[in-house]
């Protein structure tokens, strides 16, 4: 069997996710693996076939998404083109999580696909959503990569075709000896912006920036680049993370019993329906970075671990049934 794994490369927990499942899924069958986007530190596990410019959201260091820099920065005739000449046939299976080329490569030429991400999990209608409504966000999510069938994750398990947080197996083995500090991970978010709130915070600050060239300390607040053998050491000592409202950061966090508090991204629809989903399982959601408020909620008391349990075996053995000659055989 030969197996296409196409993988977001626009944040780490895409990435992660597939740290954790191409090794499982390579004991079974031959695995290739396409990315596409910019904006992940983490490196694949194995070798990447292909490597897509694909579709990235820029952001305006000050916590939102920038329409404009999304618009001018991506290379769009590009993205057409490679739609237009993705060798998709050849391959029993394509499991697709939240990557463009692919979806819309087979959704124009055909093909089996199957999506497996966070995002199926999100536009489930029993999903939670943000109070006010979206319609073109939940266009987007619809529509960014297309699929015939879908397996998504999300806080709850809202339905049968809707995980728990697949918790990769790295942080499930993880030892946590957390201490008095705070995590920071706010990719929106310059450096200024993040040390005029948290430089008097009343514990140690470790923030992750992207593209950070050196470090930077003022009073309690140290930034560095993002790497990701100091990220986790520096996730197992802190009790706290403050990040924005994405999926596998704050899962893990609450799986380890961290105090946690997200803020969304502003702008990004997605985001606001997974702070709906982290308030109900005991996250914080935060507006903005604020002073004050900060300091409130590190003296709150933190949330019971929620230990999800490892379904990855039965995962791999349910994404393998998508395959064609599997549907045939059990029709």
């Amino acid at each position: 069997m030969k197996i296409l794994y196409a993988v977001q490369g626009t944040g780490n927990g895409h990435v992660a996710r597939a740290r954790h499942l191409i090794p499982l899924l390579a004991k079974h069958a031959q695995v290739d693996v396409w990315i596409s986007g910019t904006e992940s530190q983490l490196e694949l596990p194995s070798g990447v076939q292909r490597s897509w410019s694909g579709i990235s959201l820029k952001y305006d260091q000050h916590g939102g998404l920038s329409i404009a820099r999304t618009l001018f920065e991506n290379r769009w005739l590009r993205f057409v083109r490679d739609v237009l000449r993705a060798p998709i046939h050849g391959y029993d299976l394509i499991i697709n999580d939240f990557e463009p080329v692919s979806a819309w490569a087979v959704w124009l030429r055909g093909g089996t696909l199957l999506e497996l991400s966070h995002q199926a999990g999100v536009r489930h209608p029993k999903a939670p959503r943000p109070k006010r409504p979206n319609l073109l966000g939940e266009w987007i999510l619809k529509n960014y990569a297309p699929s015939q069938h879908a397996i998504g994750f999300h806080v709850q398990a809202v339905a049968s075709e809707v995980h728990p947080p697949l918790i990769r197996s790295e942080i499930r083995t993880l030892t946590s000896l957390p201490r008095p500090q705070l995590l920071v991970y706010l990719p929106a978010y310059s450096v200024d912006a993040l040390a005029e709130v948290c430089s008097d915070c009343p514990v140690p600050v470790r923030a992750f920036v992207p593209q950070l060239a050196a470090p930077v300390e003022r009073g309690a607040f140290r930034a560095e680049p993002v790497d990701s053998a100091r990220f986790l050491n520096a996730f197992a000592e802190s009790d706290s993370v403050l990040c924005s409202a994405g999926f596998e950061l704050p899962t893990e966090a609450l799986f380890h019993g961290k105090r946690i508090a997200v803020i969304p991204i502003k702008g990004q629809y997605e985001q606001e329906c997974n702070a709906a989903a982290l308030r109900k399982a005991g996250a914080w959601h935060a507006g903005s970075l604020n002073k004050l408020k900060l300091h409130k909620w590190l003296a709150s008391p933190p949330p019971q671990p929620a230990r999800w349990p490892d379904y990855s075996d039965d995962l791999v053995r349910e994404l393998l049934r998508y395959a064609p000659q599997q549907l045939a055989a059990s029709n």
